[in-house]
């Protein structure tokens, strides 16, 4: 299954609602033109990714469209965040309709962003 490094193993994902809880109260917000991601440092060797998309966004398939776009980008791009972090990604309505390179601009813009205030 996981073949060099191309899965989304269940270590590097947010699962339970207390931890979601914690990155949205002890996280920083930082809000992009698609999406609100909450980032939190965390003493793990790993990052770890926790994705919202509510139903107000859209049927079930643009829903899980959006969700897979979002792994693929933390997937791909996990290695150039320097801090282990738990990112919590809650997508606007805007997200149903954008492009996979603005969800990945917006995506990559708004870590950059946290590592420089770190």
């Amino acid at each position: 299954m996981d073949e060099g490094g191309c899965g989304f193993p269940q270590k590097e994902r947010l699962r339970k609602r207390r931890e979601f809880l914690a990155a949205y109260e002890r996280g920083a917000k930082i809000p992009t033109a698609h999406f609100v991601l909450y980032v939190l440092e965390n003493n793990l060797p790993h990052h770890r990714l926790g994705i919202t998309v509510s139903r107000k966004i859209g049927p079930s398939v643009t829903r899980n469209r959006i969700k897979r776009q979002l792994r693929e980008v933390f997937r791909k791009n996990k290695h150039i965040i320097s801090l282990p972090c738990d990112v919590v990604v809650n997508a606007k309505r805007s997200a149903a309709a954008a492009a996979s390179l603005k969800i990945e601009e917006d995506l990559l813009k708004a870590l950059d962003y946290w590592q420089r205030s770190q």
